[in-house]
């Protein structure tokens, strides 16, 4: 009677385990996709954010400049270079009032070229908001390559409609980024303004195209951001989705892992388990002392499995980490910066303490792109990037990939005199790596840094400081490059 009570009591353990892995191994798997799916909309609402800089600066002076032809055409190459620095950009454009083309970065286009028909110029035309929209993805009529539009209104002195400014974003490119990630037999889904726009694995059919009616997308427009298990509308697989959308623009990304995948290992895990827990109960009655010896065999076994979900919750925290990184140079992303900043910027303000930024831009970088190729350049990023890192010596210094070849220093409780000796020695230290850059006078890759610091006041913003060492720095390279600027 023993015996069949330690059998009955082992398959009912053995039953529970079962259970629980299978739980287990979901929530896992749900919780590897939401911290995937985080990361990717980050990565994608980091794109959108720059790209909106962009066009809130073209915004800016073109409005300035009252768009006298002339000042249009000298922002020209301005235009062509945001293109080529930011890989995510596929053009730059702006329309009158009428929908004509009056500039752009596209090196040749046709004067009668017209957009006014277009529903993001009609949605500015007729709305006096000046936020910047991002709409669903379209067929570019210049590239005939799907784009996502990024526009922002244009008014001239007097408020009225003026015109449009428009930043197209590249789907395959987009597309791209997503095919990094190796998601097995998943799927990562980006989604612009309710319409698909990339997926991993690719679905350029439905480019442009909404979800298919259904459960999944009911969810998927009803929530923020959440997990769900149910049959992918795309391609029928059984699937457990876990989603976000971003805070800031009409962005959503999906991870979608298929169910059979998450439980694979968990159905032969099972099987081979079952089996084991049967031919235990057969050899009970012969050898206690046998059972005796696979029970702690079995603890031991359990002590592993929970040794290995610990490691995956901590690889999963560092995965959460990552998110705030740049992939190339290992430095803060813009998007830590700019939570960084806004705090370091309030800490100032309270106490009343200096605060100085330095913004840093790699001199002819896209020369020495052009020259030495962009595995050279990366190289390139990552030795200046190390050696911005080695200057700052205090711990509350911050160093930042601002954006492309841009980087930038947040030093607290420094004023211009203290940065200007920081930038300096960061300039020094750059020149002294003697990096080749055949493509300049100088030989070497030098960095050319704007200093700006203040002691902010209640009415004073982070933006206009990093305006004033973005001024400063844009001094420097006027006056030559490889040289440190100063905010008056």
């Amino acid at each position: 009677m023993m015996v069949v009570f330690v059998c009955l009591a082992l398959l009912a353990t053995n039953v529970w385990f079962i259970v629980d892995a299978r739980a287990h191994a979901i929530a896992q798997a749900h919780l590897a996709s939401t911290n995937l799916a985080r990361a990717v909309a980050e990565r994608m609402e980091a794109s959108v954010s720059e790209t909106d800089h962009i066009l809130d600066s073209l915004v800016y002076e073109i409005e300035r400049t009252d768009f006298s032809q002339s000042a249009l055409d000298d922002m020209q190459p301005l235009m062509v270079n945001h293109v080529a620095r930011t890989a995510q950009l596929k053009g730059l454009f702006v329309y009158d009032a009428k929908g004509a083309w009056i500039a752009t970065s596209v090196p040749q286009w046709d004067p009668s070229w017209n957009n006014a028909d277009r529903a993001y110029f009609i949605h500015h035309r007729d709305s006096q908001s000046a936020s910047v929209l991002v709409s669903p993805p379209i067929l570019s009529r210049s590239s005939g390559e799907w784009i996502v539009p990024v526009s922002r209104r244009l008014n001239d002195i007097d408020g009225r409609f003026a015109g449009v400014a428009l930043a197209t974003l590249s789907v395959p490119h987009l597309r791209g980024v997503l095919e990094r990630f190796d998601v097995g037999e998943g799927a990562i889904l980006l989604t612009v303004a309710g319409r698909m726009v990339a997926r991993n694995p690719s679905i350029d059919a439905d480019i442009g195209k909404p979800l298919p009616p259904s459960a999944v997308r009911t969810t998927l427009e009803t929530h923020r951001s959440g997990t769900t298990e149910a049959r992918s509308p795309l391609d029928g697989v059984e699937r457990l989705i876990s989603f976000e959308h971003a805070r800031s623009y009409p962005l959503q990304v999906s991870v979608a892992a298929g169910k059979n995948q998450v439980l694979a290992n968990w159905r032969l895990n099972s099987a081979l388990q079952t089996v084991w827990v049967v031919f235990l109960c057969l050899l009970l009655e012969r050898a206690g002392a046998y059972t005796r010896r696979m029970m702690a065999q079995r603890l031991q076994a359990e002590a592993g499995l929970r040794e290995a979900r610990d490691a995956l919750a901590n690889a999963n925290e560092k995965l959460a980490a990552l998110a705030r990184f740049d992939d190339l140079t290992r430095l803060p992303n813009r998007r830590y910066f700019d939570r960084r900043f806004a705090r370091v910027f309030r800490q100032a303000q309270r106490e009343g303490g200096p605060l100085a930024v330095v913004m840093v831009d790699v001199d002819a970088f896209k020369k020495y792109n052009d020259h030495y190729g962009h595995v050279e350049g990366d190289e390139c990023l990552r030795r200046v990037s190390a050696a911005l890192r080695a200057t700052v010596k205090r711990p509350e210094d911050f160093v930042a990939r601002y954006g492309g070849e841009e980087m930038v220093l947040l030093l607290p409780q420094t004023d211009v005199l203290g940065a200007t000796m920081v930038a300096e020695a960061a300039r020094t230290a750059v020149a002294a790596m003697d990096i080749p850059h055949a493509a300049v006078v100088a030989g070497k890759v030098t960095i050319s840094l704007g200093v700006a610091a203040a002691v902010p006041g209640p009415q004073d913003t982070e933006q206009a400081l990093l305006k004033a060492a973005d001024a400063a720095l844009y001094e420097a390279k006027r006056k030559g490059r490889n040289q440190v600027g100063v905010s008056a």
